[in-house]
């Protein structure tokens, strides 16, 4: 009768925990069920290369997705056209301005889609729950993976180029001359270090004359200053010497000016009858000058009788009236 019991117990214990693993799935299958889906399209210029399907969706940096198929685009062979399927959120919404890249996952070489939101005036793309209908387009742009797969080739190349550079220039030919050229430097540097203390000497040298050297151009610049100060000095003398010269002319022909001005009746008079009068008076002038030199001359000549009334008298002298 226990051994019964124990069998049902057992029974009822594993039909509970079918049941209950019978609901989970259905809980599940129903969050799958309630959960709304779109389906987009996103066409690569490049190789997709480390993309897989199931591959990651984001959307700046928020996993919203997963890809759902990769294949050739049968318009253009050189494309290739991925399809994603995105959980409708109201979080985010794809915009005809949104754009999609693709990356690279840390250092697995696993690559995922990147979705950049887009500016706020796009208009937000339609939303397809079909996958097997008409579906809107994702712009997309190179990124730096397919930029780094596309110049692998050429710098594999490269390397390959670098390399066989570095083995000619290590053949047999050329290692004679290495050797050579270490030789020499290594003497080179055996002889610095042998005349240490005399290139420090130089050193010094060098530093003292570098000193004298600032001591002189800041004498020089001093010198320079003080000749400028100078001819700054004197150029403004002078200038204000001329300026006082200026003046002053101005002030005496200000007051010519005015004195013409109160005299301009004497003036005229003068310079109409004044004018005249002097040239007689000149004439006179220059016949007085004639007589007083010849009787200066009779004076010379004979004196006694021009002053005692020997000779000639005064009176014949022609003393003009």
């Amino acid at each position: 009768m226990e051994t019964r019991a124990s069998y049902l117990l057992i029974g009822v214990a594993t039909l509970a925990v079918i049941v209950s693993i019978f609901m989970f799935v259905l809980w599940t299958l129903k969050g799958e069920l309630d959960q709304q889906y779109a389906y987009y399209d996103i066409v690569f210029e490049d190789a997709v290369a480390g993309l897989n399907t199931a591959g990651d969706v984001l959307f700046q940096g928020i996993n919203v997705g997963q890809v759902t198929d990769i294949r050739v685009d049968h318009e253009d062979p050189s494309r290739v056209r991925v399809t994603v399927r995105i959980q409708v959120r109201g979080d985010f919404v794809i915009r005809e301005t949104s754009e999609a890249t693709l990356q690279m996952q840390g250092i697995t070489g696993v690559a995922f889609v990147q979705i950049v939101g887009g500016g706020a005036d796009g208009a937000p793309l339609p939303i397809v729950n079909n996958p097997a209908g008409t579906r809107p387009t994702i712009p997309s742009r190179r990124s730096y993976i397919q930029e780094l797969f596309e110049s692998a080739p050429q710098v594999v190349e490269e390397a390959v180029a670098t390399l066989r550079s570095i083995q000619e220039l290590l053949s047999e030919e050329n290692r004679a001359s290495i050797t050579g050229i270490l030789n020499d430097a290594q003497t080179v540097t055996s002889t610095i270090a042998s005349r240490q203390e005399e290139i420090d000497q130089s050193i010094e040298a060098l530093s003292a004359f570098a000193g004298s050297l600032g001591q002189t151009s800041e004498t020089l610049v001093s010198v320079s200053e003080s000749i400028d100060q100078l001819l700054d000095d004197d150029v403004r003398r002078a200038i204000a010497s001329v300026t006082e010269a200026a003046d002053s002319y101005t002030i005496l022909a200000q007051d010519a000016d005015r004195f013409l001005r109160r005299n301009e009746d004497a003036v005229e008079a003068f310079t109409s009858q004044g004018l005249a009068q002097m040239g007689y008076m000149v004439v006179e002038a220059r016949q007085l000058i004639s007589t007083l030199d010849r009787v200066a001359q009779r004076f010379e000549s004979d004196p006694s009788g021009f002053l005692f009334g020997g000779g000639q008298t005064t009176a014949e002298v022609d003393v003009p009236e």
